[in-house]
């Protein structure tokens, strides 16, 4: 079972995979890379109208230990014959026939709808560190249009040290002390110790 601060950072990086799937994919266009008539080498084949260095990185082969699209695939139908077998029918409808493979964006979908029922499983922390991992790197191959976090760091309100970084879901971690705090929590130990610092003066 994942605890609320990997829960919501797992929501927010799934909320985010379509918009980087999609500047990767953009990232597949060949470069603006002025190229010339001549031709070097032995080879007369024309060059693939794509960037071949993205799609490697988006196609990656298994033995690269690198992450591939079809996880998502893969845990979207791990989600749905669980929650079948686990003949659990809270708050939602009968699940819908799927023939052939799931679309990366369906099976998105399907992981952010299932999310409460996914993270109280065994296989969430896997569920977790995997969907991680295929976010880290997508967002590198797609030249980083969501950044991790601000480089901006502010004092930590735990260990008072210049290692408090904002990251995309809103909350607040200390890279010293690893200390996490939601967007509410975080103003009001800011405000508290304004508070205090105001009374010393």
């Amino acid at each position: 079972m994942l605890t609320p601060a990997a829960t919501t950072r797992l929501h927010h990086q799934l909320r985010e995979l379509p918009e980087i799937l999609t500047h990767a994919y953009l990232a597949l266009l060949p470069s603006g890379t002025t190229r010339t008539s001549r031709v070097s080498g032995a080879t007369r084949t024309p060059p693939l109208p794509c960037n071949l260095d993205t799609l490697t990185n988006l196609a990656p082969s298994p033995a690269d230990g690198l992450p591939e699209i079809t996880i998502l695939e893969s845990w979207a139908r791990t989600v749905l014959d669980d929650r079948a077998a686990a003949n659990d029918w809270t708050a939602w409808i009968q699940l819908p026939a799927i023939h052939g493979e799931i679309p990366a964006s369906t099976s998105i979908k399907i992981l952010a709808f299932h999310l409460p029922f996914a993270v109280t499983r065994a296989y969430a922390g896997d569920l977790a560190t995997e969907i991680a991992d295929l976010h880290h790197h997508l967002n590198a191959v797609a030249r980083h249009p969501i950044r991790s976090a601000r480089p901006i760091r502010t004092a930590c309100p735990a260990c008072h040290l210049l290692a408090l970084c904002e990251r995309t879901d809103g909350w607040r971690e200390c890279l010293n002390c690893r200390t996490e705090f939601d967007p509410a929590t975080y103003t009001d130990r800011v405000r508290q110790n304004l508070a205090e610092l105001h009374a010393a003066a």
